[in-house]
């Protein structure tokens, strides 16, 4: 892999009951070896024991891993946007969400630095549904609510991009500092994956998206319900009402 540009690349993880994955997605991400490359684990309360794994890692792995403990309500989005303030007051120049549940394979941190290399890019999006993407693992029915929530932020929005619901992103710091992560409407779960893409693109930065093969957590039960799906498309129309629907200049 050529030489990456980059000098602070933040990798964020949201944690909550994550006692199985986190030792092995952490050791996994530091394996592959990136340069400058940290690692901040987002915890909420748990009821097991991330917690204390996560300051665990903090100690064995100074100045790569660094915990931030997160005060209730636990919150998928909340979390996110707290992510999002601490890797920017870490002066990253690059900052990476993905899930804590190698749901996300880290493997695709490489091709997304590089492609995010590329003067031309402000973000690099992982899409399940881009021919060599897959979200087959899944149940029917989320990869199904998946597909008519990309139709539905679609309609609303404006944006053409194949799967806006996406987790997985690197960011250029410009593209995120851009979008004022504080101001974020999103409050619960997958609205914030679909919010931050939208404000990227609406303050005129680039976002490619890449194929990716999106798998079942590794261990452990997902923390989403079928409520989670509304909140979704209230901010879509927040959005579109308060900022207008996307147009494309290209």
């Amino acid at each position: 892999m050529a030489k990456l540009p980059f000098k602070n690349i933040w990798v964020f993880l949201p944690c909550l009951n994550e006692e199985e994955n986190l030792t092995p997605i952490v050791k996994a991400i530091l394996s592959l070896k990136i340069p400058r490359l940290h690692i901040a684990l987002i915890v909420d309360q748990s009821t097991d024991r991330t917690e204390i794994i996560a300051d665990k890692l903090a100690k064995n792995h100074p100045g790569r891993v660094e915990v931030l403990h997160r005060q209730p309500p636990a919150s998928r989005a909340l979390a996110g946007k707290d992510a999002f303030l601490f890797c920017l007051n870490k002066n990253a120049d690059v900052v990476i969400e993905m899930d804590a549940d190698f749901s996300h394979d880290p493997k695709y941190l490489r091709p997304m630095l590089k492609n995010l290399a590329d003067p031309k890019v402000d973000v690099v999006l992982g899409s399940r549904f881009l021919p060599g993407g897959s979200d087959s693992e899944r149940s029917a029915f989320r990869t199904l609510v998946s597909r008519l929530s990309g139709v539905v932020f679609r309609a609303i929005l404006g944006i053409n991009l194949t799967d806006m619901g996406s987790g997985f992103k690197a960011y250029k710091r410009q593209a995120l500092k851009a979008i004022e992560p504080q101001k974020l409407f999103s409050q619960k779960g997958l609205a914030i994956s679909m919010e931050s893409i939208f404000r990227v693109l609406k303050a005129g930065y680039r976002v490619k998206e890449i194929p990716i093969v999106f798998k079942d957590r590794r261990y452990g039960a997902s923390k989403l319900s079928w409520k989670d799906f509304f909140e979704p498309v209230i901010i879509c129309f927040k959005l579109a009402a308060r900022l207008g629907r996307y147009v494309d200049q290209t």
